[in-house]
């Protein structure tokens, strides 16, 4: 129970609760060591020099260096734990951030903002990891080495232990004023940083067609201004901060002024001497010290505060998609079925995606899938692999409610290849390792092969070395497409779902991949915009609007379906 109480943010830094305040903790023995020095320092002064008294003068000199040493020592080693922790911390967040991005649903994504999720990962996480550090080192030095200051001059004047408690009190209104108005603005500035993020992925993603166009100075005029709204925002924000710095030092000037006033008045019995002169403004130079690191507290604990508002509201939200808990796959007749499904995303319920959806996919079956844009083709496969939840309806997998087995578990059973290539950085190898991490490199190039890729792969000089951009980019579309099929056959699964992933091959490369297909007998769900494509299915689905208004094989849909018919006519008359 303790544990949910603790905010989603904050739980990485359980592990870390004893050293995060023993840390701080340290830092009050460094406090005591730095306000003893200006008390020795003063009975050196008085009793040792002023007096010419050698011993005390050596006495207390050594014991201050003692104090020095040791408050070094305990001093790296609060600033050691303090950077370890906050190390530690943040990479336990972002962890924890990639992992809840890994795992909602791409609405849920799109509803929360992918690039504001990427803010998250690298600013914010940033902005909390430096205020535990901050946290650690500061939270107990500055109060304790005022309120240590403060009592101090009380022993050693109470006149100045006024002027102290004056200073001081100025000194926070000051503070006040800035925390006040701190969290508002930070929030503003980290949207903003959303903002200049997704028009920044926005430009990155369609280069080519700004540029094909023309609009690259549109483009930039945009940034510029989102980018001046950001500038605006941050230099609003360093004016406040600003406000601190000169604030404190004047306050902390004064009374330096005013104590060697003191010392000067020349009342009966009132005189300060000059070690007590100079242990007081020793404690006036440490609480100058100590404001000016509580300001630079304010300002991490204040950024990290606005980011912690957002990395909870992200880490709180509920997957739509509840993992299951079945982890064996049994066999069955079937190996997918629909039964009057229908989908339609949150909050949108009066509008349905796709709706009573009813078909079957027979081990070693093949089913194809082809519409009109818009017709909810992919939507129907998302479904088949539990990207999405079905709103009304039911999807079995091996006779089994899909909902019922653990996601890993069903997804290793599914191969998966998207309209939309995704090749990460790496060599081909690797990319092609995504689909089985364990497959050998002969594995790897039979499946190129079966794929009709190792064509092009062999004609490099390092063949499966050979470099990938980021997205393929170094790739051409047929390619990327061929590289992906192969990455799918090396997972070796039940169930293909080609998502209009043939298109940019030739017609006699495509054949050739269908065949192979065939040959490895695994289920097939093919969605293509090409007839010819699907000729040899099973059967096919014919969606309008979310809904199947014609099935059957390639020679019943022409003779009772004209919106199929009079597509295999247009691109008969094409090719």
């Amino acid at each position: 129970m303790k544990n949910s109480k603790l905010a989603p943010s904050l739980k990485p830094l359980k592990p870390y609760l004893f050293r995060t305040f023993l840390a701080p903790c340290l830092k009050l023995f460094e406090v005591a060591t730095e306000l003893l020095t200006p008390f020795l320092v003063r009975y050196i002064i008085d009793e040792g020099i002023a007096k010419d008294d050698l011993n005390t003068t050596l006495l207390w000199g050594g014991v201050i260096l003692g104090l020095a040493f040791l408050g070094f020592i305990v001093t790296m080693i609060a600033q050691y734990l303090s950077s370890r922790v906050a190390a530690d911390y943040g990479y336990a967040l972002k962890k924890d951030i990639f992992a809840k991005i890994s795992t909602l649903s791409e609405g849920q994504l799109s509803r929360f903002g992918k690039d504001k999720a990427l803010t998250l990962l690298s600013s914010d996480a940033f902005n909390m990891q430096s205020g535990v550090n901050m946290f650690m080192r500061l939270i107990f030095r500055p109060p304790f080495l005022l309120i240590g200051s403060c009592i101090l001059s009380f022993v050693v004047d109470w006149r100045a232990g006024i002027l102290f408690m004056g200073v001081i009190l100025l000194s926070l209104c000051i503070f006040l004023l800035v925390i006040a108005v701190s969290p508002k603005k930070y929030a503003e500035i980290q949207a903003n940083l959303d903002e200049i993020s997704g028009f920044s992925n926005d430009t990155l993603k369609g280069a080519r067609q700004i540029r094909a166009f023309h609009q690259e100075e549109q483009e930039e005029i945009k940034f510029e201004k989102s980018l001046s709204s950001y500038e605006k925002k941050n230099m609003g924000m360093a004016l406040y901060n600003a406000i601190i710095s000169p604030g404190t030092f004047f306050l902390i000037n004064l009374g330096m002024i005013l104590v060697v006033y003191l010392g000067n008045l020349g009342q009966s019995g009132g005189d300060l001497t000059t070690g007590e002169i100079v242990s007081l403004i020793s404690y006036l130079t440490s609480s100058l010290q100590a404001m000016i690191m509580f300001s630079r507290l304010i300002v991490s604990l204040n950024k990290a505060l606005s980011s912690k508002k957002r990395i909870d509201t992200f880490l709180s939200l509920e997957n739509e998609v509840v993992d299951g808990k079945k982890v064996t796959l049994e066999p069955s007749k079937e190996l997918l079925s629909f039964h009057d499904v229908s989908f339609a995303f949150e909050g949108e319920e009066d509008r349905m995606i796709v709706s009573h959806l009813t078909f079957s996919l027979p081990y070693g079956g093949s089913l194809g899938i082809i519409g009109p844009t818009g017709s909810g083709k992919s939507t129907l496969v998302s479904l088949a692999m539990r990207i999405h939840d079905v709103s009304k309806g039911e999807i079995l997998y091996r006779d089994v409610p899909i909902s019922e087995y653990k996601l890993s578990v069903l997804h290793s059973d599914q191969a998966f290849v998207s309209q939309h290539p995704a090749l990460f950085k790496g060599t081909i190898l690797s990319n092609l390792r995504v689909g089985r991490e364990d497959a050998s490199e002969e594995e790897c190039i039979a499946a190129l092969k079966d794929a009709s890729a190792w064509e092009y792969v062999s004609s490099y000089e390092d063949t499966i070395y050979h470099e990938v951009e980021e997205g393929g980019a170094n790739l051409s579309g047929g390619q990327r497409q061929r590289l992906l099929i192969a990455r799918a056959f090396l997972r070796k699964a039940s169930l293909l779902i080609l998502d209009d992933s043939l298109s940019a091959l030739d017609y006699l490369t495509e054949r050739s991949i269908l065949e192979k297909l065939k040959e490895k007998g695994c289920s097939l769900i093919l969605i293509s915009s090409r007839v010819g494509s699907l000729k040899n299915m099973d059967e096919i689905l014919y969606l309008e609007a979310g809904q199947i208004v014609a099935r059957g094989k390639h020679e019943e849909l022409l003779k009772c379906s004209s919106a199929y018919a009079q597509i295999y006519q247009m691109q008969k008359g094409v090719s």
